[in-house]
């Protein structure tokens, strides 16, 4: 029972990682994916079908969609988290506009008319543009992330839609094969990037928790961003410190971890709510 209510203890005070703490370790794919981040891929998986999404499903993909948008702006509360959600929007538009590039390629070899595709791609471009463009020190970081999230999603399903009248099972075999071998540098780059400022993120938030707990092991920090071990070695260290320690320190940090989450969460939702019914809502600026 003891071994339970520590690990208990331990996955409480992870959550402080948010959804940041397994990019690091694998892929740093977009947890809150525009539409989908795969894109055109996805839109040839989609297309056997024709069939219009009910009024129903679309009201529950969008409550969803917001949840998960509602989620990401939790870590937005200073520069370097605004920065990661950027770059992870950043890297989902990319992987579209390649793989909606090279479906347009493959139906203007077919001699298929592709002018509307290629203004959604355009139009993608001028969003990925703003996205670059962006300050995540700025007050209205959060508004502007939330902002171009939803245009990337609505030329990401329009892209979808317009797609799908052009598509024949040929069609989708070839496009499938090219996209299963398309590589890109700036995407790299762009996965590169994000890794980097999560391993940052995540340091930092270890820093606090080992300021909860009242010991600090650099070493292990140092180590951890520099990329020497993972965050799942860090954990086994925090559940080792924890597993030693009496009841009332245990649940004393228990108490401060959760309740500071509690203040994310709401600070969230109401900068959501604010944005969703009011059209502002102000990000948060920088909190270095």
């Amino acid at each position: 029972m003891k071994k339970i209510v520590n690990l208990f203890l331990v996955l409480v005070l992870m959550t402080s990682f948010v959804s940041l703490a397994f990019a690091d370790e694998a892929d740093d794919d977009y947890q809150g994916n525009p539409e989908d981040e795969n894109g055109a891929h996805d839109q040839v998986n989609e297309t056997g079908s024709h069939q219009n999404d009910s009024s129903e499903n679309e009201t529950e993909h969008d409550d969803s969609f917001n949840n998960e948008t509602e989620h990401e702006i939790e870590i937005m509360n200073n520069s370097l988290g605004a920065r990661i959600r950027l770059l992870q929007l950043e890297k989902a538009i990319l992987t579209n506009l390649l793989k909606g590039t090279m479906a347009v390629q493959v139906l203007q070899g077919l001699e298929v008319n592709t002018t509307q595709l290629e203004a959604i791609l355009a139009d993608l471009r001028d969003v990925l543009d703003a996205v670059r463009a962006a300050d995540p020190a700025a007050n209205d970081s959060v508004q502007i992330f939330v902002q171009l999230k939803n245009e990337t999603r609505n030329l990401t399903k329009e892209f979808r839609e317009t797609i799908r009248a052009l598509l024949d099972d040929e069609t989708i075999r070839e496009i499938k094969e090219r996209l299963r071998n398309m590589t890109s540098d700036e995407l790299q780059n762009c996965s590169q990037k994000i890794q980097k400022w999560i391993r940052h993120f995540n340091r930092n938030q270890l820093y606090r928790l080992y300021g909860i707990i009242g010991e600090t092991n650099t070493t292990l920090l140092n180590q951890y961003l520099n990329g020497n071990i993972t965050l799942d070695q860090v954990k086994l260290q925090l559940h080792k410190m924890i597993n030693q320690m009496t009841k009332e320190k245990r649940y004393m940090i228990f108490s401060e971890v959760k309740e500071e989450n509690i203040k994310k969460k709401i600070q969230a939702h109401e900068s959501f709510d604010d944005m969703e019914h009011h059209g502002g809502g102000n990000g948060h600026g920088k909190q270095d």
